[in-house]
């Protein structure tokens, strides 16, 4: 066949909001920037006026207003901060619920609504752990000293503006004394009770793509505090990528939709090029943005880049499964967000721990009038995708879900799986939960968001713990990092 070859400046390989975050920087710097999307890639299900999207962690569904403002001030877009507090409607509510609730953990003999208002939280704790009382005290009273330590450091002048990430050179680092304990939190936890564990641990899980048994204390309580009460609900991940990409069209950036990529090869003197299966076009650029999951990408790298990919892997897969309610079968004191345990003696697959988003109450672009929309998210060995038929394995999701809401069988207008089928295969798939060594160092990220000289990474790898905030300031960085060279 007959090649065809597109001359880019920047490719993005993906259209995750990292990736546009990116491209749109580059493309108001006057890059030429192609974003290369998988054909058939459906982010959002819309069936039967309901409307579903899928999530990889809480962050997603809760924006904080800080990384809104930093998103705002560098694309000059102040219509994603949303209306100012003082422009939106008034209307009459009760003291306790205008502290936010940020998320509910259920645990087999417990639920705790987490506040940002703190005294609200305290509460809690007392309620439904009331023989510990004492020690998690004395725990969130250590975990305030390190998030002050973080300030702290945040406050000085040669600190990182993509906090908590580090700045300087390796040489000032090696040699520079470093306040932060290295105990991981783990350890930390190993007086408390099963149920206590667990309770930080889902939490660490629900904000973050990464497995919490290695996290560093201090990064624990960074995740836990930082910016609960700037939490955004008027913004949703959807509309902020809507917004994003098309500033991005408006700076003159491009989209094309691809189908598989055969090969990523740097040999034109001057860059890349990516060949695709069956096609004879080859795409050309001096730099590429990787936005796909690495370990479905890295089959396409040459051996020293895959190196780099192994230092992050997928320890489960998060399949989302759709579910229509009426809103009588919602439980008094049920959360929007809830992350629930079925069995604390059991691996977190197979339904035993969900990840719940239900649509706002009385939102009719999201589920018909008295009904609501339940994304559910469970968590799946990858190795068993495609071993078991699907229905199977909503067996477990469906018997956690009767724990969770009784009665459900006679208050349930839909239920679907097949978006999972069709599109969890696909390349584009984003939603994951990783692992990593515990020798990281979570204030330089995962995997570098630079992997050679013209290959650059933005996803949930860089910084899986940050959540959202960590695929924003990979996109950030990344951008910078192409712009200075």
């Amino acid at each position: 066949m007959e090649r065809s070859v597109d001359d880019q400046g920047v490719i993005i390989l993906g259209s995750g909001l990292g990736g546009l975050i990116a491209g749109t920087l580059l493309a108001k710097n006057s890059h030429g920037v192609l974003l290369l999307r998988e054909t058939g890639y459906q982010p959002v299900h819309t069936i039967k006026a309901y409307r579903f999207v899928p999530f990889s962690n809480i962050s997603e569904k809760r924006l904080k207003a800080g990384l809104l403002r930093k998103v705002s001030q560098a694309l000059s877009l102040p219509s994603l901060m949303g209306p100012k507090e003082e422009d939106k409607p008034t209307q009459r509510i009760s003291s306790r619920s205008t502290q936010r609730e940020t998320l509910q953990v259920i645990l087999p003999k417990a639920r705790i609504d987490i506040f940002s208002e703190r005294s609200l939280f305290q509460r809690e704790c007392k309620r439904e752990f009331p023989k510990e009382v004492t020690q998690i005290e004395e725990l969130y009273r250590e975990l305030d000293r390190l998030q002050d330590l973080l300030k702290s450091a945040k406050a000085k002048k040669r600190a990182s503006p993509f906090f908590p990430i580090l700045k300087g050179s390796f040489f000032k680092h090696l040699f520079s004394f470093d306040r932060f304990p290295k105990e991981k939190m783990g350890q930390r936890l190993a007086p408390f009770s099963k149920e206590f564990k667990e309770f930080i641990r889902l939490q660490l899980m629900a904000w973050g793509n990464l497995h919490p048994e290695h996290f560093a204390t201090p990064l624990a309580a960074h995740i836990l505090f930082q910016g609960k009460d700037e939490l955004n609900s008027d913004v949703d991940l959807e509309k902020l990528e809507e917004e994003v990409l098309n500033e991005f069209l408006r700076r003159g950036g491009k989209v094309e939709e691809i189908g598989q990529v055969k090969k990523i090869e740097q040999k034109w003197r001057k860059g890349l090029t990516v060949s695709l299966e069956g096609e004879p076009r080859v795409f050309r650029s001096k730099f590429l943005i990787l936005n796909s999951p690495l370990h479905r990408i890295s089959p396409l790298l040459d051996k020293k880049q895959k190196g780099v990919s192994k230092k992050i892997e997928p320890c489960h897969m998060m399949i989302p499964l759709f579910l229509g309610i009426h809103e009588k079968v919602i439980p008094v004191g049920m959360g929007d967000l809830v992350i629930s345990i079925l069995d604390l003696e059991k691996p977190y697959s197979d339904g035993n721990v969900l990840f719940l988003s239900l649509s706002p109450r009385g939102d009719e672009a999201k589920a018909p009038g008295g009904r609501r929309a339940l994304t559910v998210e469970s968590l799946m060995d990858p190795e068993k995708w495609g071993q078991a038929p699907l229905a199977d394995y909503q067996k477990g999701v469906m018997h956690h879900l009767h724990y969770l809401f009784p009665f459900l069988e006679d208050h349930i207008e839909l239920v679907d799986s097949e978006w999972a089928s069709k599109q969890v295969p696909k390349r584009s798939y984003s939603h994951f939960l990783f692992e990593a060594p515990s020798d990281f160092d979570w204030r330089k990220g995962v995997i570098p968001t630079r992997m050679s000289k013209n290959i650059y990474v933005v996803g949930k790898e860089n910084f899986p713990y940050l959540g959202l905030e960590g695929e924003i300031l990979s996109g950030l960085m990344v951008a910078k990092q192409i712009l200075k060279t």
